[in-house]
């Protein structure tokens, strides 16, 4: 199980001492198809395990050659399972004289955050309140039944029809906020049932994959904000976004006008994302990588769709009315899910300790019973990032603690109105197209 030019030292034999390993031979190991990383002290070969990994090899290979303690407490929740995962992979410890992180970082800041988390546990701040999930669902499902009796009661006129869309985009929005609730394993205690949920919620709900989403989710929270880690922002040649600007002007690469990048956004991005752009990625995902009973989930709730409105609309009305739900719904997911990220920090791989790597992508966005609804607790996403299985009806409770910490460390505890987190969307893309104009005519 050893990597390459390594030797294969195995399991941990019993009462053999670990072998000890500096992080100058750790930091070879992140290649593809030789991958070691660091837990707790603990040097693991994933090398040919993170095919297996429940979260992706993407996932588990973001963070190659790196102490993966902080991302391992964060993702999982029962960690006494997961470990015994880890035995067969284990190779060797940290020798004594090595810090516990490679590089320069906050040695204080690390403790400090562990120690927070260690008292958000004791807090019970990880526990599900069923009521809350449970009425999530149910208006969910009551917005979905208004809005085809709205239909079949008034019938498939311009302004039923246009009510009728509008519930209907409303439900997908919140859909896509239980799912995700779902994903993070933050409902149930048991993770199957979550997995089994989100099924549900993303297929016979949304017409979507919850291993798709998981899969490019799941990265973006281990890396959020860095180029061909994050997916959210890896859309280059389209959009250009923080360090690539300059990237791309001094190269002379010129695919599109991007110094207009935040005029012509309105026209691909927020209207194309979930109709074009996710459900191509979606069902090619499900194709190549044999998803087939996401792929049942998601043709349940076409068929439901179809036949629940071609009575009233035919086959054209009522493709035309999906049509419209999937371009309001993705003006909602573009806005609420980018507000917190595009204005911050984005570039490559800084190899930062999880709590300012989480820090440095994302703001948060002043709270009120409206906002907290409608963004499904997304404004609040530094609470979110930090702890991504946590139950989102605690995330005040923990803001002030993670807002303590920030000021301790003197890093950036951002919150913003819900409108100016909006419009900082349009000035980071036209900041990042003017830097790549600079650099594009500098000669």
């Amino acid at each position: 199980m050893g990597g390459v030019g390594e030797p294969d030292w195995g399991p941990e034999q019993r009462g053999a001492p670990l072998p000890t390993l500096r992080w100058e031979q750790i930091r070879r190991h992140n290649l593809p198809g030789d991958k070691w990383l660091v837990i707790e002290r603990r040097v693991y070969d994933i090398s040919r395990w993170a095919q297996r990994h429940p979260g992706g090899s993407r996932l588990i290979g973001h963070h190659g050659a790196e102490d993966a303690t902080d991302a391992f407490h964060a993702f999982h929740q029962d960690l006494s399972f997961v470990r015994k995962f880890l035995q067969p992979l284990l190779i060797g410890e940290l020798a004594p004289e090595e810090p516990s992180q490679d590089g320069p970082q906050n040695t204080q800041l690390i403790e400090d955050f562990r120690a927070l988390r260690q008292a958000v546990e004791d807090m019970k701040l990880f526990e599900a309140k069923p009521t809350f999930f449970g009425l999530l669902l149910g208006h969910i499902l009551a917005m979905e039944v208004l809005a085809w009796l709205m239909i079949y009661m008034l019938g498939p006129g311009w302004v039923p029809s246009t009510l009728a869309a509008l519930i209907l985009a409303v439900s997908q929005a919140q859909s896509w906020c239980l799912q995700h609730d779902l994903g993070h394993t933050s409902i149930f205690r048991n993770s199957r049932w979550n997995h089994l949920a989100q099924q549900f919620v993303m297929g016979q709900l949304k017409g979507f994959s919850a291993h798709w989403w998981n899969f490019r989710h799941f990265q973006h929270h281990a890396k959020p904000n860095i180029f061909h880690k994050d997916p959210d922002v890896t859309v280059a040649p389209v959009f250009l976004l923080g360090e690539s600007s300059v990237e791309y002007g001094k190269k002379k690469r010129r695919y599109l006008p991007y110094n207009h990048q935040h005029l012509y956004f309105f026209l691909i991005g927020p209207p194309l994302l979930t109709l074009v752009n996710f459900e191509v990625e979606n069902l090619a995902y499900m194709l190549v990588c044999m998803q087939w009973m996401d792929l049942l989930w998601a043709a349940s709730f076409y068929a439901r769709f179809l036949l629940s409105y071609i009575p009233f609309y035919g086959i054209p009305g009522a493709l035309l009315l999906f049509v419209a739900v999937r371009v309001l719904e993705s003006h909602w997911f573009v806005w609420i899910t980018q507000m917190n990220h595009i204005p911050r920090e984005i570039g490559h791989e800084k190899h930062r300790d999880w709590a300012s790597s989480q820090l440095a992508a994302t703001c948060n966005v002043e709270p009120s019973l409206f906002i907290d609804w409608f963004s499904g607790h997304l404004n609040f996403q530094i609470e979110h990032h930090l702890f991504p299985t946590m139950p989102r009806h605690n995330y005040r409770r923990v803001a002030p603690l993670v807002k303590a910490l920030c000021a301790k460390h003197g890093l950036s505890y951002e919150v913003k109105p819900f409108l100016t987190a909006l419009v900082d969307i349009i000035r980071s893309l036209k900041k990042s197209g003017n830097v790549w104009l600079e650099a594009y005519l500098h000669q």
